[in-house]
């Protein structure tokens, strides 16, 4: 509901206050949110920390692809191969940490899991204190002031987008992935209860994150 409601706004934030600051922003978010979600005492505050992993996904997500896209036009001849290598470096993070929270959840418990997430954002905002700032200056205030002088309102933009059949194709997939992935997130559990509990569990997810390389 969080990338629902925010994505489009945090696309916004990305292009007014730079990649890099979005990416940390975020991130921050998502750390700060897995502690909450290891530490919810019950449903209301777990759905407050859940949203505000969305939140934080929203902004960080949204940086991340313009930050990878900035990449691809000074390279235009290997955004194949980075994109790839980035797909693949995420489908091998699955696949090595999936087992290692089965692990940690069995011996401690399930908001622990949620605990090694935290150490894990924690150590991505680390990483991307590193990376250089991709939007070029001055480029954001020239959109800004485009966007202002523009008649058409802003929704329009998205009709004009989705009009076209590329676009419609790729929200499809898009749609198709993550229906797939929801389906796959409901279904490894009840498999892996029937298999050995939470360490079936990140083994299963380790599989899928190794057929996703």
């Amino acid at each position: 509901v969080a990338l629902l409601l925010l994505s489009r706004a945090s696309g916004g934030v990305v292009d007014s206050v730079g990649r890099k600051p979005a990416m940390l922003v975020g991130m921050a978010a998502i750390a700060i949110s897995d502690a909450g979600t290891a530490l919810a005492t019950g449903l209301p505050t777990l759905l407050v920390a859940r949203l505000g992993l969305g939140a934080g996904r929203s902004l960080s997500e949204s940086g991340e692809r313009a930050f990878l896209s900035d990449l691809a036009q000074r390279a235009p001849e290997l955004r194949g191969r980075a994109l790839a290598a980035q797909q693949a470096v995420a489908a091998a993070g699955i696949a090595v940490g999936a087992p290692i929270g089965g692990a940690v959840v069995e011996e401690y418990g399930a908001p622990a899991a949620f605990l090694c997430v935290t150490a894990a954002a924690l150590a991505a905002l680390i990483g991307y204190s590193f990376l250089p700032e991709t939007l070029e200056p001055g480029v954001a205030a020239d959109d800004d002031a485009e966007a202002a002088t523009d008649d058409e309102p802003d929704a329009d933009a998205w009709l004009e987008l989705i009009a076209e059949p590329r676009w419609r194709a790729l929200a499809a997939a898009e749609a198709a992935s993550k229906i797939g992935t929801a389906c796959k997130i409901a279904s490894i559990p009840v498999i892996a209860a029937s298999l050995g509990g939470p360490t079936a569990a990140g083994g299963l997810l380790s599989a899928a994150g190794v057929a996703g390389l």
